[in-house]
């Protein structure tokens, strides 16, 4: 605990002096102690320092390029992004929620970098590990009373939106992130309510502006959203509805003031009259 102390001390005195860091402090070692801590229920120290503080390290270049890839694949482990995955109402998901945020930060250095950070093959990577992350991930909770944000599905959309810019992403990855997306929207067991369908469009609109799926693939994917699991339970059937309602609504309006394409958006009215009439 004491380490813990002097670590937020230490980053507290580092943020009110505009993030510079002491000359007797090595960058990239507190950058591994960060990481360490990442994970902390205590959210001043895990969010508005330690998190802020490894943004900050990475976009200005604190930490070197090479140490960069160090923190990326740190952040992908078992340590990290995968420890205890799968298990709900834990606060081991501080741990992958913040851990997937720093690859979003990297994979952000790489896309505004001209993508020289990383190797094709390192991008693809990165790209697997996430969707499965995406996948695995079972604690959902927005905003946790005295603990602060998990958000765990919006910080895994925030990382899919980065990767959807890449380059090194084709036809069939940029459909495996829609497909992740789908998923995470179709869910009957917890009601989004923190704007995580904002957060999850962002990454699908950035898959449209690469203009490499066609238009019938669009389609038939939007469309895909009225085959979900039905289990004629009223309150789980309605989780689902909802989410998905909302999901849609904030496509449709992000798409509609991108480039308007009818048939998009009218796959999209037909979703929304076939949940309607669901319910």
């Amino acid at each position: 605990m004491k380490q813990v102390s002097q670590l937020k001390e230490l980053l507290i005195e580092i943020k009110n002096n505009e993030w510079k860091i002491p000359e007797e402090v090595d960058p990239y070692q507190l950058s591994l102690k960060m990481m360490e801590n990442i994970g902390s229920t205590d959210l001043e120290l895990r969010d508005h320092l330690i998190y802020s503080g490894l943004w900050t390290m990475i976009s200005k270049k604190i930490i070197t390029e090479d140490q960069m890839k160090e923190i990326l694949a740190l952040s992908l482990s078992e340590k990290h992004l995968f420890y205890n995955v799968g298990v709900k109402e834990d606060d081991s998901v501080f741990n992958r929620a913040f851990s997937i945020l720093i690859v979003a930060a990297v994979i952000w250095f790489h896309n505004q970098n001209g993508e020289k950070l990383l190797a094709e093959e390192e991008v693809l990577k990165v790209h697997r590990d996430v969707v499965r992350y995406t996948k695995s991930e079972q604690d959902i909770r927005g905003y946790v009373e005295q603990k602060g944000w998990a958000h765990s599905t919006a910080h895994a959309a925030d990382a899919l939106d980065e990767l959807a810019i890449c380059s090194s992403l084709k036809q069939s990855e940029l459909m495996e992130i829609l497909e992740v997306i789908k998923e995470k929207v179709s869910i009957n067991d917890y009601t989004y309510i923190n704007e995580e369908d904002e957060r999850l469009v962002t990454a699908v609109i950035n898959i449209v502006k690469r203009n490499i799926l066609s238009e019938g693939e669009l389609v038939i994917w939007v469309k895909s959203f009225e085959k979900f699991e039905k289990t004629n339970v009223y309150h789980v059937d309605d989780c689902i509805t909802f989410n998905i309602k909302n999901f849609m609504r904030s496509l449709y309006f992000r798409l509609k003031n991108l480039q308007p394409n009818e048939k998009i958006l009218n796959a999209i009215e037909e979703v929304l009259e076939s949940v309607n009439k669901f319910k």
